[in-house]
């Protein structure tokens, strides 16, 4: 018979190819699939801070810049949904992200600081979804969002991608698959 592979064992698979020059394209391409697949949070960290060490200090930040590429891609696609489907539509798929404290926290710093805020949360480990959402609602263009969320994005890979190669055991918890 044909044996089926979890979305966890095919992550860890992937960790013997971490070192590999064309590896951050691989974490491009699991950053985007991670916006509609939350589930592999922990693995794309994993797998992120692993190819930062093996990449060292002088070639981490394309790992980080590819990261913030594939959550960028990731939401400018959610971003085509909520416009096409409308951001009822998209509150009714994600009830419990809209119920959550995230949900108001995105609002209250979006009216407080704007495209600052943004890049705030976007740099934060959470999902981004309320954020384009919000943005969608309050008439934000969608560039300006996504690039909130590119910027922010970028600052946390560049600083978990720093802390991974100037100090390879802090990010012991990732290899073992825990969420960010």
């Amino acid at each position: 018979g044909t044996a089926t592979m979890s979305p966890k064992a095919m992550l860890s698979g992937l960790t013997g190819q971490v070192a590999k020059p064309w590896f951050p394209l691989v974490i491009l391409v699991l950053s985007l699939a991670n916006v509609f697949i939350v589930f592999l949070s922990g693995g794309v960290t994993a797998l992120f801070v692993s190819t930062c060490a093996a990449r060292g200090r002088k070639g981490f930040m394309v790992a980080a810049v590819c990261n913030a590429l594939g959550a960028l891609l990731g939401y400018w696609i959610f971003g085509e949904i909520v416009e096409r489907n409308g951001t009822d539509w998209v509150k009714a798929q994600y009830p419990d992200v809209f119920a959550s404290d995230n949900w108001q926290r995105v609002q209250d710093a979006m009216r407080a600081w704007g495209w600052i805020g943004a890049v705030a949360i976007s740099a934060a480990p959470a999902p981004l979804h309320p954020l384009v959402v919000f943005g969608a609602l309050t008439g934000v263009g969608r560039w300006v969002m996504l690039s909130a969320v590119f910027f922010g994005r970028l600052i946390k890979y560049a600083g978990f991608g720093f802390v991974a190669t100037a100090a390879p055991g802090t990010f012991r918890w990732a290899a073992k698959g825990k969420r960010e």
